[in-house]
């Protein structure tokens, strides 16, 4: 499944919050060669949406200035430009709300390939096409391949992990998604806080920051590698962890 160059060109507007989701997700979709503008909340969303009039909206329900679903009403998202909630509310009443508005529904933590193919999906229905300007050379990765640093090959989509001379290294489920996130935001650190997010599936009576500095422990003893070279993790004072980008 090839899916990138059918993305070059089109513009995503994310809306979100929180900074270090909000990079996140359009750290990601840049790689991908999508144009993607940013909104922190319903007043920069409503400026975005007549000043620049993007090809689909991914829409945070919980915003600081207003409701998400309220808003996407009032604006008639999803009826005038295809709309994907991307949000932690996940009750089945949710789910109805948002897909009544016309949207589609995504839960955070945020699968970021899941996200990338219902992106897709949608701009096919609408028959979303790409600026002129956009040239056909440029297409980005597809989304299924794999992320790469330093050698390594992260396998977004089998889940697996290989070290720079081919050889499979088996992760656990949490030390998985800590590594996908590192690796979507790469070189950009990521906070503890995101960490956790993503590996807590929103429960947190079960876990503390201190999991997500045990499982960066496990994973760079794992990711040690025999000729000596240090695992590419680093850490960032006063902010979180992040991996080395290929130039380090």
């Amino acid at each position: 499944m090839s899916v990138g160059s059918e993305l070059v060109g089109r513009t995503v507007l994310v809306v979100e919050d929180s900074p270090e989701t909000q990079d996140l997700i359009a750290t990601y979709l840049e790689h991908q060669g999508l144009r993607v503008l940013r909104a922190a909340n319903g007043a920069e969303l409503t400026a975005r949406i007549a000043q620049d009039r993007p090809d689909l909206v991914l829409l945070d329900i919980n915003l600081p200035d207003c409701d998400g679903l309220a808003l996407a009403e009032r604006l008639r998202l999803g009826e005038t430009v295809p709309l994907i909630f991307v949000t932690g509310r996940d009750s089945p009443t949710d789910r109805i709300a948002g897909l009544s508005h016309g949207g589609d529904y995504v839960t955070k933590p945020v699968d970021l390939l899941e996200l990338l193919i219902r992106i897709r999906n949608l701009l096919r229905r609408s028959g979303a096409s790409a600026g002129p300007s956009a040239p056909a050379e440029a297409a980005g990765p597809a989304p299924d391949a794999p992320l790469t640093f330093r050698g390594w090959r992260l396998d977004l989509v089998r889940r697996a992990l290989f070290r720079p001379d081919g050889s499979y290294l088996a992760l656990t489920t949490g030390e998985f998604n800590i590594l996908a996130a590192l690796a979507a935001m790469r070189p950009n650190p990521v906070s503890r806080e995101y960490l956790l997010d993503v590996i807590s599936n929103r429960d947190p009576r079960s876990i503390s920051e201190h999991t997500v500095d045990t499982l960066i422990t496990r994973l760079r003893r794992k990711m040690r590698l025999d000729d000596g070279m240090s695992s590419p993790i680093v850490t960032v004072r006063g902010v979180g962890y992040a991996l080395e980008s290929d130039e380090s």
